[in-house]
């Protein structure tokens, strides 16, 4: 599900993904065990889950004629929704996952200066008060029972679940929600714009302890889904934040706050600069419901502070003090294909399927550079820039190349993505006729082209995975015919600090992305003017900013839909950033006792969240597999190797 509290929250990703399974069959297993036990039961309970297909996802809203709530203003119709339990029968509860990070955070923060770190969302398990179901985009009930529509078309009532706790052990009641609204985001004191923005438009008022009314005070034209996705906000602590008094982020910094999610921050079992730990909520309020009852199953997430990149993380999953490793490189997933491990049936390679859903992923250009600065220049790039030359030879041409800054955006019926835009083809002289017009038309000793005063057609491209330099190379030398120096820097540590305050030149990295998408956030001027926003061109327009006000203004999904496929046409005309590539399926490698669904995944998942218990909860450890596989080991016994293909009913064809 999408909260909207962290709808936009930055993921500091790679533009790494995924290629295509070239090997085994879809929807099965590869190989028979020939160890007896619990991998046998656990395999078999498999084979029969995918045979009787995927659970049924779906989750209508029903009326609840016999809820009562004393001192509403107006009489409505409660809607609730009831969602299966889809988890496997083999699911089990407890066990430690233990993943890598390449930092520590510098702030238990999850907003306010300098917080949106690869880990805010492992801090940030606040309960939204409605679901959305991530195959049908269907509400479900989470911190709030039951919801309903005011006659203006702008209020939304919901009924609080009465049980919902902090992590702390105090009552979460509608005044933490009214507290997060008016003396929290709406502080001035609170350093963090786009909150202001948002909460500025909304009004949260108290009916009673475990009611309230949220209004969309900026439009009454909102479609039912769209309103009630726009006004699904999350509480705040108030007995832990209190007054949000003037650089209230200091003290604060290395505070964890309550959560209502189903993981808290473990501060005793941690260690500062090297070990994070979260461990499962005890006796979680959500597990009253079907849904959640068996979600969220892993005890104990550590997350272990591992620097020199992938290839260093590669070999610590490999010697199993890793339970997962990403293999969405193709490299990556064929080199695993070799590994004993692998061959021995210790580790099981996962492949799983869905809907592409991406914002936007590739060279971002930061425009208050001089180099940039030139509209000219930014287009030569898209010549100058051989895209599908780099999935060709690096990536086995198994990606597929990106035009655009959004694409999979559905909602309520409505897509919002202009797949008419296309991206030209990697073309050197054209590239040196939009130099030339921009001034660049002198020729170095070593091809680059430099203007007058002697200014080489040279910038720099900011990257955090080492693993990149080999695709990055390939645009490095192709560039280069284009009389275009591309130099590359790699930072494994604090990159994406340099790009919220605007410290670079170009950027190769990616966001996260929402349905519907907000634009203001990355191209409004108000961001542009200033650093630490969202905005990293700094880049602004006039007729943006007519188009921002419109989004801003919440109108129907049409118009929406309408603006932000002129929004993604400004941006393609101003070449603003270089889109890099796109793919439908997610894969790793795991080690025999991490299991995952036999359903995969669903149709909108975000496939960066799959890897992750603490996003995809219907994962899960089995400790007696651990203990055989163990033993197995020890013994030189072996599986035969399990390549397992999910979800293949969403593969693109």
């Amino acid at each position: 599900m999408k909260k909207t509290l962290d709808r936009l929250t930055l993921l500091i990703v790679s533009v790494s993904v995924f290629a295509f399974l070239a090997a085994s069959c879809g929807g099965s297993e590869s190989g028979g065990s020939t160890v007896g036990g619990a991998v046998a039961k656990a395999e078999k309970i498999m084979q029969e889950e995918i045979a009787a297909g995927a659970p049924d996802f779906s989750c209508p809203p029903v009326e609840d004629s016999g809820l009562k709530v004393e001192g509403l203003p107006e009489e409505v119709t409660w809607l609730t929704s009831y969602p299966k339990d889809i988890s496997s029968k083999a699911t089990k509860a407890g066990g430690i996952f233990h993943q890598a990070i390449g930092e520590y955070p510098t702030t238990y923060r999850t907003i306010g200066p300098e917080s949106n770190l690869s880990t805010r969302s492992y801090f940030l398990q606040l309960a939204s008060l409605v679901g959305t179901s991530d195959e049908t985009r269907e509400f479900f009930p989470y911190a709030a029972t039951h919801w309903a529509f005011g006659a203006d078309n702008q209020t939304v009532y919901f009924k609080l679940n009465e049980h919902v706790k902090w992590s702390d052990g105090k009552p979460c009641t509608a005044d933490d929600y009214v507290y997060m609204w008016k003396d929290f985001m709406l502080s001035p004191n609170l350093q963090a714009p786009w909150y202001n923005n948002y909460y500025k438009k909304l009004e949260v008022k108290k009916i009673s302890d475990y009611c309230i009314s949220v209004k969309y005070l900026e439009s009454a034209k909102m479609d039912k889904a769209t309103l009630l996705d726009t006004v699904n906000i999350a509480p705040r602590a108030k007995h832990f934040f209190g007054e949000v008094k003037e650089n209230w982020f200091q003290d604060f910094n290395w505070k964890a706050e309550p959560v209502t999610g189903p993981y808290v921050f473990d501060e005793n079992a941690s260690v500062k600069g090297e070990l994070l730990v979260f461990k499962r909520v005890e006796n979680w309020w959500a597990r009253e419901y079907p849904f959640f009852e068996k979600q969220y199953n892993i005890g104990r997430i550590e997350l272990k502070v591992i620097t020199g990149g992938a290839d260093v993380t590669e070999g610590y999953f490999y010697k199993g003090e890793l339970d997962y490793f990403p293999l969405n490189i193709p490299s990556l997933w064929r080199k695993a294909g070799t590994n004993e491990n692998v061959t021995n049936g210790y580790i099981d390679r996962w492949n799983v399927h869905s809907v592409p859903v991406q914002g936007l992923y590739g060279i971002y250009f930061n425009t208050k550079t001089p180099f940039f600065s030139d509209r000219r220049v930014r287009q030569a790039m898209y010549y100058a820039i051989d895209i599908q030359g780099m999935i060709d030879q690096a990536l086995y041409g198994e990606y597929s190349r990106y035009h655009n800054i959004g694409i999979g955006h559905f909602w309520g019926g409505v897509y919002f993505d202009d797949d008419s835009i296309r991206k030209p083809d990697f073309d050197p002289d054209k590239a040196k006729e939009l130099l030339a017009e921009a001034g660049y038309t002198e020729i170095g000793s070593d091809g680059i082209l430099m203007n007058k005063a002697g200014k080489r057609a040279s910038f720099e491209v900011l990257y955090s995975a080492a693993n990149h330099t080999e695709r990055l190379t390939v645009l490095k030398e192709q560039a280069k015919k284009a009389g275009v120096e591309i130099e590359l820097k790699l930072q494994a540590s604090g990159a994406f600090n340099e790009v919220l305050n605007r410290k670079f030149q170009a950027w190769w990295g990616g966001l996260s992305t929402s349905t519907p998408t907000q634009y203001w956030q990355l191209f409004s001027k108000e961001n542009a003017e200033k650093p630490v926003t969202n905005n990293f061109f700094g880049w602004w327009s006039p007729e943006m900013e007519k188009l921002l006000a419109i989004e801003q203004e919440g109108p129907s999904l049409e118009e929406l839909a309408r603006v932000h496929k002129e929004i993604q046409r400004i941006v393609h005309d101003e070449a603003l950033i270089i889109p890099s590539y796109y793919l439908d399926y997610a894969r790793c490698g795991a080690w025999k006792w991490v299991r995952y669904p036999s359903w995969g995944t669903q149709k909108f998942y975000d496939q960066t969240d799959w890897l992750y218990p603490i996003k995809f909860g219907w994962m899960w450890i089995d400790e007696d597999i651990k203990n055989e596989v163990l033993d197995a080991m020890k013994n030189n016994k072996s599986y035969e190797p399990r390549v397992w293909n999910l979800s293949e009913r969403y593969k693109v064809k």
